[in-house]
């Protein structure tokens, strides 16, 4: 089980609120959270450089974790949780290791590790491991699989009834634009017209840096094709987005080629008990897998039965609907 009455310091970036779901989570189990971000600022300028150019920011970066661990010194942390961490310096952890001894440090990745550098040589400092990717335990004994987790709001969806009134969604579509996402959508839009005309569908594409579009409109042949009037310049409030996912029958997944692991949309999908077409064939390695509820599909050439659009949500035993919790998640994590 989950202690309470610990103190926590918890470094993890921000991404569309979910820190702030796991702080309150932790919260509520009775603990002290005290949460930074994983780099000193979240702008796309510095997500590139620390990315591919982290000498460039190695000063700003290594006085941000600096005045981290000068404040944890002087609180008495019974647990480190980390996640992702990709601009904490393996130096830096290693010094916060030191000033907090009795303390347990934990790690998750919500990002395949082999996609950002010095991943690897960061886990000897830590007690528990985990990653998202399957994959990344069967290469590294020291790595746990641990899946995402949909929080409580998606459990009220799969509660709720499914549309309200006859504003409804048949498919959804809500992410960033990454790789060929925005062109396999437009494929499976298109594979569904053809069977079905008068499909009700709905995307929101989102991309966060307009310049950054535009440079990726130059040497990405994929992003070429985007018109810049189907991108959202403003991520969706979770309000909207569990709005929009009420009112919809079926969610679309497109996964990035460069990961195996399962998104967050596709945990949260199974939450809200809504369907889900996804281009992720590893989907079908997991317990909650029902291919009456899940249907794969090929990012080049997507095929939707007319069978998959026109059945219900079948329901998933309730045991293995609970392990996907947020609060299931972290149990695991801290145990």
């Amino acid at each position: 089980m989950l202690k309470t009455g610990e103190r926590i310091l918890f470094i993890a970036p921000r991404f569309f609120g979910y820190e702030k779901e796991i702080k309150r989570e932790l919260e509520a189990f009775g603990n002290q959270v005290d949460w930074y971000d994983d780099r000193p600022s979240s702008t796309s300028l510095m997500k590139a450089m620390i990315r591919f150019r982290p000498q460039l920011v190695a000063k700003i970066v290594n006085k941000y974790f600096d005045d981290i661990i000068r404040k944890a010194a002087d609180v008495d942390y019974d647990v480190v949780l980390v996640i992702k961490g990709e601009a904490f310096p393996a130096e830096k952890i290693q010094i916060l290791r030191e000033i907090l001894p009795e303390a347990r440090f934990l790690y998750y990745s919500w990002d395949s590790l082999q996609n950002f550098k010095n991943s690897y040589e960061k886990l000897k400092y830590f007690d528990k491991v985990y990653s998202f990717d399957r994959f990344d335990a069967i290469k590294n004994k020291k790595i746990q699989h641990l899946s995402l987790f949909y929080t409580r709001a998606y459990e009220v969806l799969g509660l709720s009834k499914k549309t309200k009134g006859q504003s409804v969604i048949d498919l959804l579509f809500l992410g960033s634009i990454h790789s060929d996402r925005y062109l396999v959508v437009k494929k499976v839009w298109a594979a569904v017209k053809y069977l079905k005309p008068n499909v009700r569908l709905y995307a929101h594409f989102f991309y966060q840096s307009k310049w950054v579009f535009a440079i990726r409109k130059i040497v990405d042949s994929q992003f070429r094709l985007i018109p810049w009037s189907d991108v959202k310049w403003k991520s969706l409030k979770s309000e909207n987005t569990l709005a929009l996912i009420e009112r919809s029958q079926i969610l679309v997944d497109v996964h990035h080629p460069g990961q195996t692991g399962l998104t967050m949309r596709t945990i949260e999908c199974l939450g809200a008990k809504r369907k889900l077409i996804t281009t992720n064939s590893d989907v079908k390695s997991y317990d909650f897998y029902d291919s009456n509820n899940i249907l794969v599909i090929d990012r080049l050439a997507p095929l939707v039965p007319d069978s998959f659009i026109n059945t219900d949500f079948r329901p998933v035993d309730e045991d293995i609907y609970a392990k996907y919790s947020l609060r299931k998640w972290l149990i695991e994590i801290f145990s």
